[in-house]
């Protein structure tokens, strides 16, 4: 949750889709410390499966790490949004496809020594395929896979994005 109005922590720098602020610790010793820490709306990610079991990644270049990743479809919260709105906003946006059903199946925090993101993991099924509506500095392409392909990108380390290994161990772990 974006804190903007907090005297105890200080806003260093308000982004468009994050804040960092300082946030002071008193320490063991009992000395005050100071720690900058990202202030973060939430996010979501989908685990979207087709009728036939199949699921739908995406190929998303990243600039930030200067590597297109293989992932889960996901995206951040806007301010005061529901986790839920958001994954049916996103799905839609990043895949093109509808979902029948979304049903949350983990949360957990993706840097917590440094932010406060929440993300919302959401298993989307009874899809419909559409248009995507992705946004003009995204580059994004669906790629279908089935479940022993997972396994195998997983085991050789093809996939390195933390929220999807999240959502496909939690895929692969469910049977």
């Amino acid at each position: 949750m974006i804190r903007d109005d907090d005297p105890a922590e200080p806003m260093l720098l308000k982004g468009a889709r994050f804040n960092v602020h300082r946030m002071t610790l008193t320490g063991d010793d009992g000395r005050l410390y100071q720690r900058e820490v990202i202030r973060h709306p939430g996010a979501v990610v989908l685990l979207p499966i087709l009728d036939d079991g199949r699921v739908v990644l995406i190929e998303n270049t990243r600039p930030t790490v200067g590597e297109t990743l293989l992932e889960l479809p996901a995206g951040t919260r806007e301010p005061g949004e529901e986790a839920l709105v958001t994954a049916a906003r996103e799905l839609i946006e990043e895949t093109g496809y509808r979902a029948g059903k979304l049903e949350l199946i983990h949360e957990f925090y993706s840097a917590p020594g440094i932010c406060d993101e929440l993300m919302h993991l959401y298993r989307a099924t009874e899809l419909v395929a559409g248009d995507p509506d992705r946004e003009a500095t995204e580059s994004i392409v669906n790629r279908i896979a089935t479940r022993d392909e997972i396994r195998d990108w997983i085991a050789g380390g093809k996939i390195r994005d933390a929220k999807t290994l999240v959502g496909l161990y939690a895929l692969l772990s469910a049977g």
